[in-house]
């Protein structure tokens, strides 16, 4: 079958329009439509691999995916693209398509019948781009790499340094685990329909072993209680948050062992910082 030319507005617009599709916003449905971007994001994928694609519409990332990628998982929630994507994979064999939320996949089961390590692929829908992110950390251990497309604003506070100021939870975390880096900025421009806001395509890559000691789950909590309540001092956060609820005197104990003012907010902490406080518990 010749599929039709999907970074073209009009194509999409009257595939969208003969199926009587209306896109949802509570799905975050904004179609790439730019050929340029597509090739731009399939070449940072590594050439070969499996890949899981999230969220791929009509199949436009998918197809050129398809093109260099060993094995295709592409996992889609709406199941009125559904028949439209099937028409449009007949001639690629290597891709499997799932019909369900993503956020629901799980990532052993399709590791077991997709292959390890594969990578993740994908404009991730603004809505859940933080529970999806979470979930991709968890499974670091079946996946190779990400090359993920995010709202811009997001991008610049998971990528802010640690302690900046300007970061975020996510953002401890996806540097704790991986060497990510910042790949290049796309236009509301080049989307159908057009979104309100510019985009940024972050590239991660997981680290053999993470830049903290202490122990995981304390980890996360300790980062948690520092940005769940981010206008509180260190010390009433880890006292009043409650992933840690710890007694004055032991928060006080904790801090003076770890050499960190009281008084400091969690956001101006470094990673190595937050592990010296989680050791301390």
């Amino acid at each position: 079958m010749n599929v039709p030319k999907l970074t073209s507005p009009s194509v999409l617009k009257q595939i969208l329009d003969s199926n009587n599709i209306h896109l949802s916003k509570r799905y975050g449905q904004n179609f790439l439509c730019d050929e340029h971007i597509v090739d731009r994001i399939v070449s940072s994928t590594d050439s070969g691999n499996n890949q899981l694609e999230i969220g791929p519409g009509v199949g436009t990332l998918t197809l050129a995916l398809a093109r260099q990628a060993h094995r295709l998982v592409a996992v889609e929630i709406d199941d009125r693209l559904i028949p439209i994507l099937e028409t449009h994979f007949e001639s690629f064999p290597n891709i499997d398509l799932i019909h369900q939320d993503i956020l629901d996949v799980n990532f052993e089961d399709l590791s077991n019948s997709l292959g390890t390590p594969f990578d993740v692929v994908g404009n991730l829908p603004y809505q859940i781009t933080s529970p999806l992110l979470g979930k991709i950390v968890e499974s670091r251990h079946l996946i190779n790499q990400g090359v993920v497309m995010v709202q811009k604003e997001l991008a610049e506070k998971v990528l802010a340094p640690v302690g900046s100021g300007k970061g975020s939870s996510l953002g401890v975390f996806l540097q704790a685990f991986t060497e990510a880096e910042h790949l290049f900025n796309v236009p509301k421009t080049v989307f159908f329909p057009r979104p309100k806001v510019d985009s940024t395509v972050l590239r991660f890559r997981f680290l053999d072993q993470p830049r903290f000691t202490a122990d995981e789950e304390t980890f996360f909590k300790v980062v948690r209680s520092a940005f769940n309540l981010r206008r509180k001092t260190i010390r009433q956060a880890m006292i009043q948050s409650p992933f840690l609820s710890l007694k004055s005197d032991r928060a006080d104990a904790v801090l003076t062992d770890a050499n960190i003012d009281p008084k400091r907010r969690g956001e101006t902490l470094s990673l190595e910082e937050f592990d010296q406080i989680a050791q301390q518990i």
